[in-house]
């Protein structure tokens, strides 16, 4: 399977909410941890302005997107620089994946900030429009909900058996979701090399788009990095063609070491802190909720891998004891 598709695109909210949403995540990862977010040095969200449109002016921070320059210097396969340097990227990005993880919130949504009080608050979540939600339940009704009205437009995918999909991963949420009334966790949806950047050593210096910041359920938290080479197949799906068995072999090794560096960031120095969202990378839940992140795409290809993927957990669960 390829890669999920990221948050772009797929948005309920207008753009000065995302713009908002962006603004407090800078400005709260900026004040309580060592990410290096840019800094915010101004900010407007009304329409009109002196300057004629919402707009956020920020520090700039010199680097490239790991992304691109991957492609730029023909690194390796799956790889970021050389092997030293594809370990020590990897190891950046679970740390901050593990700092997200480390804040807690009574509520399910994004992040807000209140200027005249410099506070933070959790509110309507960017994919959806909606929240705040006291229970992991109430997110993924909305979610769902969500998921088929964008869909309704698209008459082919309204046809299908596939359609109904978004019903059925929010019943097997019900069933593996874990942790439903919090505190919920931070976590960036949109966290990934196409939103990293690096020095010439693929050392991250910088970190963007921030509109994917939410205090969400766990099994939204307990994701692999997008658009990194980490990506996993649907429960049960076994690929058949060559260049998918290859890129499997190759990834297999890369998914169990991102999940022992999060474990070691998580536990912390003195190995006390417990490792509880790497224990749930590559999950059952975690599958679920990527199921709903793919539903977005509206591709038939990748539908019909989850309708699969959808009955073998459905008869996995059917044929416990």
């Amino acid at each position: 399977m390829p890669e999920e598709d990221t948050l772009e695109n797929h948005e309920a909210l207008s753009a000065s909410r995302a713009m908002e949403i962006e603004v407090a995540s800078m400005k709260f990862l900026r004040s309580q941890t060592s990410i290096p977010a840019p800094r915010v040095i101004d900010y407007d969200m009304a329409a009109e302005n002196e300057v004629g449109a919402p707009y956020i002016l920020m520090e700039y921070i010199h680097g490239s997107v790991a992304s691109e320059l991957r492609r730029a210097r023909s690194c390796a396969p799956q790889m970021f620089g050389n092997s030293e340097q594809d370990r020590k990227f990897r190891e950046q990005m679970a740390q901050i994946q593990a700092t997200l993880a480390s804040f807690r919130f009574p509520q399910i949504g994004s992040l807000y900030y209140i200027q005249e009080t410099d506070d933070f608050y959790i509110g309507p979540e960017l994919q959806t429009g909606k929240g705040p939600w006291r229970s992991s339940a109430e997110y993924y009704d909305d979610l769902a909900n969500y998921l088929l009205k964008s869909a309704s437009s698209h008459e082919e995918l309204k046809q299908s058996q596939a359609y109904m999909l978004p019903a059925i991963l929010r019943h097997l949420m019900r069933i593996h979701g874990e942790e439903p009334t919090g505190p919920f966790r931070l976590t960036n949806r949109d966290f990934g090399a196409h939103n990293i950047l690096v020095n010439e050593d693929f050392e991250i210096v910088g970190v963007i788009d921030f509109d994917g910041v939410m205090a969400a359920p766990l099994e939204v938290v307990a994701q692999y990095p997008v658009l990194s080479f980490l990506e996993t197949e649907p429960p049960g799906v076994v690929p058949t063609l060559p260049a998918a068995i290859e890129r499997v072999r190759r990834t297999a090794p890369r998914l169990q070491e991102y999940k022992e560096l999060l474990a070691r960031f998580e536990s912390g120095e003195d190995g006390k802190g417990g490792s509880t969202v790497s224990d749930r990378l590559g999950s059952t839940s975690a599958s679920v909720y990527r199921g709903m992140l793919a539903y977005a795409q509206h591709q038939d290809f990748v539908n019909e891998e989850w309708m699969k993927a959808c009955l073998k957990m459905v008869l996995d669960y059917a044929e416990q004891g």
